[in-house]
């Protein structure tokens, strides 16, 4: 067992060999019990959530078959999947558990602020950020589980990174940075706004509650100060740049190489996650397509 996931100490990336560290493959009695619903997979979904919980914080289940269903049965297994693990819950106002991630032709530039414009829908570079930092109906989900349908041609993979590793040098650096990143920013809710709720929450970057969770994404800090009419101070934009300069630092993330039928599951809470840039395939129907799920965590 890797070093990382005997504790909820800080990891970086010297701390893995490879994804041998974070894979797991699924055997024949283990995808027979996900199918029927049979305990044989219970074993496993116990493990996953230890490892969420108190180790490494991510996980590779290597081995769905896709190639033997159709799409429709690939969602419903991939949701037996994740109602094993968590609780599902909506990524949409129209209640989706399975959301696309996919170039959609979106430009963030030209089309922020207009219902369901997110960067998963475009095929730019995504920086660190944690899903839904501005609560969705309530919900900002522990757990972030992605189905891998297709690969892009080129590019596309996940990078994850510890935010206990950040904060610790944060702390060490600049404890007024941390300080700052501890209170709360007005966080931009426009892309997906269930009616009657307030378009901006206020949500610190750090937390202890007791145990430190981050929720994170800058676009959407941007506009909810541009909405709030409160601009972002000096100081704020300094503490947050600072904060994601540490994060770029070489030799804290690890990219994690995607295959076709893979599932990663993160800790929301825990570690941050990017996306690189991906060139597609010209055919449509090979083109990048993940299927991303919400879950909370079965303990709460």
């Amino acid at each position: 067992m890797d070093r990382a996931v005997q504790s909820r100490t800080a990891w970086t990336a010297a701390d893995f060999s490879g994804p041998e560290d974070w894979c797991l493959r699924l055997d024949e009695a283990a995808l027979a019990g996900l199918a029927s619903g049979l305990p044989s997979f219970q074993p496993m979904a116990a493990e996953i959530r230890n490892i969420l919980r108190y180790g490494r914080g991510f996980v590779v289940i290597r081995g769905l078959p896709l190639d033997r269903m159709n799409e429709q049965q690939c969602r419903e297994l991939y949701l037996a999947l994740g109602k094993q693990i968590g609780k599902t819950v909506p990524q949409t106002v129209s209640g989706e558990l399975l959301y696309s991630v996919r170039n959609e032709g979106i430009r963030i530039d030209a089309d922020y602020g207009k219902p369901g414009v997110r960067v998963s829908k475009t095929d730019a570079y995504f920086d660190f950020h944690t899903d839904s930092p501005s609560r969705l109906a309530g919900f900002t989900p522990d757990f972030v589980a992605l189905l891998i349908l297709r690969t892009a041609a080129s590019g596309g993979e996940s990078v994850l990174l510890n935010a206990a590793t950040v904060y610790q040098i944060i702390e060490r650096e600049r404890p007024d940075v941390l300080e700052r990143l501890s209170r709360p920013f007005w966080v931009d809710r426009r892309a997906e706004l269930p009616p009657g709720e307030d378009p901006v929450l206020p949500v610190p970057v750090f937390t202890r509650a007791p145990e430190l969770q981050i929720r994170y994404l800058r676009l959407y800090i941007t506009k909810g100060h541009e909405f709030k009419q409160e601009p972002l101070t000096d100081a704020e934009i300094e503490a947050l740049d600072f904060f994601e300069s540490v994060m770029r630092r070489p030799g804290l993330a690890v990219t994690v190489p995607a295959e076709r039928g893979d599932v990663q599951i993160i800790s929301n809470t825990r570690l941050l996650h990017s996306r690189k840039a991906y060139v597609d395939h010209d055919d449509p129907a090979l083109r990048r397509h993940y299927l991303r799920m919400w879950l909370v965590d079965p303990a709460k």
